[in-house]
């Protein structure tokens, strides 16, 4: 079967003059519109279950969805949609079918049943894969191995694709994951297969894996390649700081932080500002954020506009320190001379009118209102705040 399915992705990629490059989404339907074309043209839906914060899912979008191979099997065979889960229909689409984790990848008949579900990130070779799965699949494979495992299979082989089979599937594989990695032995983790197997379904911070991972991290850099390893770790640190945000549990915050120092990768330093700027500003910890952003930008970003104009942005809108305010005016002001444009003075002026400084604001309205016509961007907020510094002017 795995050689049948290897000779059919060669033939996708000697097509590849001829096709287009990547999967070509429907983007401006609604999901009954899809369901009325997958019945139109007898297809299944493929539908990319998303959110903005999902880095598996950035790196889907940027690196899998594009592959040319990839794109040859799905243009022909499915229709291709994606939404976000957080916004607009898809919020709808994620209660129907009880969406938990990102991406979660669905191929749906047109009358919306699931013919079959991923969960998390997948190479081009693996979409595919499963893209044929979904169209002819297989009935029985994981309920066999279920009754293998049930009858005392320990093999690690099929341990290991039990827990690849499981995780595809989009179920718990976790416990059998930890008892496949103790029964390796130090010769079978060395070899490709368990190396893989334990590096792919390591995927977040209580990964029965990830202290194999850690232990061994500089083999897998040898082999895979440092960027594909600090990915990894970055990834499942920042899964556990948005999960922290989410909890309010800083015991988790301070194991990812620990796990990206630990990793001692060339962007430690700046990973762990990065990550505590995430945590403090999803716990309303406005001091720390504070402390952890002035670091960031004194290290990182002093050269970067449009960082700083989203983060004096969020001091305007979070905090009313009229000491923080001020530092944010500085960064603000500091963006518009980096780069001269409508959204940076419009930051700008919004800071200094909040700080009741009614005269810069309104100059900085002004030349954001000329700067709108120039860039030929709606202007109304800038508008808007100058008829509102003229009321507090009048009331002075």
């Amino acid at each position: 079967m795995k050689n049948t399915f290897a000779l059919l992705i060669a033939l996708l990629t000697l097509q590849l003059t001829v096709k287009a490059q990547g999967i070509e989404f429907v983007h401006d339907k609604s999901f009954d519109e899809i369901r009325a074309m997958a019945k139109a043209q007898n297809k299944l839906i493929f539908m990319d279950c998303y959110t903005t914060w999902c880095g598996p899912c950035k790196r889907l979008s940027a690196q899998v969805f594009p592959d040319s191979a990839v794109g040859v099997y799905f243009n022909d065979n499915f229709i291709n949609t994606k939404f976000d889960m957080e916004k607009g229909e898809g919020v709808m689409l994620s209660s129907k079918y009880s969406i938990r984790a990102y991406p979660t990848l669905l191929w749906l008949d047109y009358e919306g049943n699931v013919k079959h579900k991923i969960v998390g990130g997948l190479d081009p070779t693996g979409l595919v894969f499963n893209g044929r799965k979904a169209n002819d699949p297989t009935p029985g494979i994981l309920s066999g191995m279920r009754e293998q495992y049930k009858n005392g299979n320990r093999d690690v082989n099929f341990l290991a694709d039990y827990i690849t089979t499981l995780n595809s599937a989009g179920e718990l594989y976790e416990p059998i994951f930890k008892e496949y990695v103790e029964l390796l032995n130090s010769k079978q983790l060395s070899e490709k297969k368990h190396t893989q197997t334990i590096f792919n379904l390591t995927n977040n911070i209580n990964s029965p894996g990830l202290g194999h991972v850690m232990k061994n991290k500089d083999y897998y850099k040898g082999i895979m390649g440092a960027d594909v390893v600090n990915k990894k770790i970055n990834g499942i640190a920042e899964k556990a700081v948005q999960e922290a945000g989410k909890k309010e549990d800083k015991t988790l915050f301070d194991k990812a932080i620990a796990l990206i120092k630990e990793n001692k990768a060339d962007d430690a330093t700046q990973q762990t500002l990065k990550l505590s700027i995430d945590y403090y500003e999803s716990m309303y910890d406005w001091t720390s954020y504070d402390k952890n952003v002035t670091q960031y930008i004194k290290k990182y970003a002093t050269k970067d506009a449009k960082y700083m104009n989203d983060v004096a942005w969020n001091y305007y809108i979070n905090i009313n320190d009229e000491a923080l305010l001020s530092k944010a005016i500085k960064w603000s002001y500091q963006a518009v001379n980096l780069d001269n444009k409508y959204t940076n003075n419009l930051t700008y002026a919004y800071l200094r009118y909040k700080l009741n400084d009614y005269s810069e604001a309104e100059k900085a309205c002004d030349y954001a209102i000329i700067k709108a016509k120039e860039e030929g961007v709606n202007a109304s907020s800038a508008t808007a705040l100058k008829e509102a510094i003229q009321k507090s002017k009048q009331k002075q």
